[in-house]
């Protein structure tokens, strides 16, 4: 197994990765929240905790890394649209966030957005 992948501001790690891309989605206009998946069964596992909504394997960034292809492995995010968001667009600035982020570091996994929810407006009255 190769090591972490490099940046200009040195290795980057799973973990300091996967927080940096869950913060970069809640950023985004539209998006509500990070989906975990309906058993919880997606996110990125790290000791003693997880990074909910964001699936991010170590192969990502091993097998893709500084080579500009994509590596066997891709980023998933799993999201939580707010109520009126437009979909294709908000997951589209979703996949765009990501790409960025993860160019930053000179990765180039394929990414993977799944619109899992939509946010119930709590204003809007009962039907």
């Amino acid at each position: 197994m190769t090591g972490p992948a490099a940046s200009p501001q040195g290795p980057v790690t799973v973990e300091q990765l996967a927080d940096d891309l869950a913060e970069v989605v809640r950023a985004v206009p539209g998006v509500s929240a990070l989906h975990p998946g309906v058993l919880g069964e997606i996110g990125t596992y790290l000791p003693g905790r997880r990074v909910a909504g964001v699936r991010l394997r170590e192969e990502a960034l091993t097998a893709a890394a500084g080579t500009g292809r994509a590596g066997p492995h891709p980023v998933e995010v799993h999201v939580v649209l707010a109520a009126g968001a437009p979909v294709r667009e908000t997951a589209a600035a979703v996949h765009a966030a990501v790409d960025r982020r993860l160019a930053t570091s000179g990765l180039h996994p394929a990414v993977l957005v799944n619109v899992a929810d939509i946010a119930v407006d709590p204003t809007a009255p009962a039907g």
